[in-house]
């Protein structure tokens, strides 16, 4: 999907939301369900929970550690975030025009299915469940640690764009300015805290419960991604097949795949069996030309003179044994090879936008079965649970390591502001109440501005 394709969806989107809340606003529906505007989001405020919060408020100790633990996590990912970004920048800058024109575009900032190329429309059950998870989750322990202080929560909410964009718990403003600052920095740092929480919760869950329960199909070389327009695509290879032999050779690991497959010729015709959905086929296929090949996809390959009379398959990688007993145990441990496994483990649905798989749903998931006491459920069951969890867990964690940023108005830009002006008061004693506030506003605006800039430079570079 192009950017133009993007936009024109969005903006008929927006169209007939736009419709609609109109439609509703003149018949007085909104007004009688106490939903109002909020720019162009709908706002919709309740009373009801408060009491819920109150009630889980009343072991205030414990809520005051977390809280000042929760200040402690949110300065420490602040800063690595911001570091974060700026080496993402720096490394895009270097990129060549072709790998800029590779990345994703700013749609990859919608968190809209079907819209967002790493949202596929399917997902939008696992997407609308993780993001109503995280928005509870992170509103409720704001209005949690607000009670804890003995603060007035006046009413909770949901914000509406199309879909849920956020909650809210409403505060009185007035009560929260004249709090010391430790109480604000617990009360901003509860929410992403709250979310990171979800988080390892969820690792748990997928990784110690359902991805221990998961183990190879059968042996052989797993194929991971496949050249469009190839010998390969055109018998019917894709990725999670499993090559168990090859030109009548017997394939028990990727290794072996690659040692036969060297051992081929252009224009020679060669069988193959493979497996694929449970299912074993075996086909011939017709080799290209390797050096041929090469040259028509310099994006992808590194050419080389010895290629030529090479056989050419179009198998563009496939795991070896070793690359996909440690691709499985990442699954299983995202801290295996930290901090490599843990960012394998989260980009997998950007790894999917850039190789066009998704290690954990068909037809990848097919090259697995599941063993144990989760093998009495119905594997398409077991898989709907297990992607659940997983987009739980890529949510509250997306949402955590956002609202830490230091950019009013996320919980890390009113975290930093309070860190500033903790820092004048400590090192300015007796500086006026108006110069003190003038300083905060300026620093936090300056720091906005770039958390923004390194925010949108990765999406519109492949622009300039």
């Amino acid at each position: 999907m192009t950017i133009i394709d993007s936009i024109l969806i969005f903006v008929s989107i927006i169209l007939v939301y736009t419709g609609v809340v109109f439609l509703l606003h003149k018949k007085g529906f909104l007004k009688k369900h106490n939903i109002s505007f909020y720019g162009p989001a709908l706002m919709w405020r309740t009373e009801k929970g408060v009491q819920f919060l109150k009630n889980r408020a009343k072991r205030k100790r414990f809520w005051k550690i977390y809280g000042n633990i929760s200040i402690i996590f949110c300065f420490i990912t602040m800063v690595l975030m911001t570091l974060l970004m700026i080496m993402t920048a720096w490394l895009v800058f270097g990129f060549t025009p072709e790998q800029r024109n590779a990345l994703p575009g700013p749609e990859v900032a919608l968190v809209l299915p079907g819209i967002n190329p790493i949202l596929p429309l399917e997902y939008l059950g696992y997407v609308l469940l993780g993001l109503i998870v995280a928005i509870i989750v992170h509103e409720f322990s704001h209005g949690i640690l607000t009670l804890v202080d003995k603060l007035k929560v006046k009413s909770l909410g949901i914000l509406y764009l199309i879909v849920p964009i956020g909650a809210f718990c409403e505060p009185d403003d007035e009560e929260v300015k004249k709090a010391s600052i430790l109480s604000r920095l617990r009360i901003y740092a509860a929410g992403p805290a709250a979310n990171f929480v979800v988080v390892l919760i969820c690792i748990l869950l997928f990784s110690g419960v359902c991805m221990s329960a998961v183990q190879p199909m059968d042996e052989g070389g797993i194929i991971f991604t496949v050249d469009t327009d190839s010998p390969a695509s055109q018998i019917g290879l894709q990725t999670g097949v499993i090559v168990t032999s090859l030109n009548n050779t017997v394939i028990h690991s990727g290794e072996e795949y690659f040692t036969e497959w060297n051992n081929t010729k252009a224009n020679q015709t060669i069988s193959i069996t493979y497996v694929k959905s449970g299912a074993e086929y075996t086909t011939e296929a017709l080799l290209g030309d390797k050096y041929i090949e090469y040259a028509k996809r310099p994006t992808i390959y590194t050419n080389n003179e010895s290629y030529k009379g090479k056989g050419y398959l179009g198998v563009q990688s496939l795991l070896r044994d070793s690359v996909f007993q440690e691709y499985l145990a990442i699954l299983k441990n995202p801290f295996y090879h930290f901090p490599q496994g843990l960012l394998t483990f989260y980009s997998l649905p950007l790894l999917g936008y850039f190789a066009g798989y998704n290690p954990i749903v068909s037809p990848f998931a097919d090259s697995y079965s599941i063993t144990g006491p989760m093998g009495v459920l119905p594997v398409p069951l077991f898989w709907i649970i297990t992607n659940a969890i997983y987009w739980i867990f890529w949510l509250n964690l997306a949402v955590s390591l956002f609202n830490v940023l230091p950019m009013i108005p996320l919980d890390g830009g009113f975290l930093f502001n309070d860190g500033v002006r903790a820092i004048i008061m400590r090192f300015k004693k007796g500086i006026k109440e108006e110069t003190k506030e003038k300083i905060v506003k300026n620093v936090s605006l300056a720091i906005s501005l770039l958390i923004l800039a390194l925010i949108l430079i990765p999406f519109f570079i492949k622009y300039v």
